[in-house]
């Protein structure tokens, strides 16, 4: 019989929550007893993975957002294009130094 509960939606909801409290006191205890099984706290707990997935599959854009978010995290921000810096700002001077690209031009 419980089985059937939790395939019903508020069924799951239920046992998200219930998933989320275990997660946050599995946590809880490992920062003060640190448990040998548990991982370090890095990345979003479990039990946010599992309620955006439920929030997606209510809602189909959130499926894109959750894509563009897992993507900006595998891609590193570079500051530059890897090129020589052509400008430079000095705000403590007051100076701006731009420089022209060699090359053919």
């Amino acid at each position: 019989m419980a089985l059937i509960a939790f395939l019903t939606i508020p069924g799951l909801v239920i046992a998200l929550v219930a998933f989320a409290v275990l997660d946050r006191a599995g946590l809880w205890a490992n920062r003060r007893f640190r448990l040998p099984w548990r991982r370090d706290e890095t990345g979003r707990p479990v039990s946010a993975v599992a309620v955006g997935e439920l929030d997606a599959f209510f809602h189909g854009t959130h499926r894109h957002q959750q894509e563009q978010r897992r993507i900006s995290l595998i891609l590193r921000d570079e500051d530059g294009d890897a090129a020589p810096p052509r400008t430079r700002v000095d705000l403590d001077a007051g100076t701006a130094i731009v420089r022209r690209p060699t090359g053919s031009g």
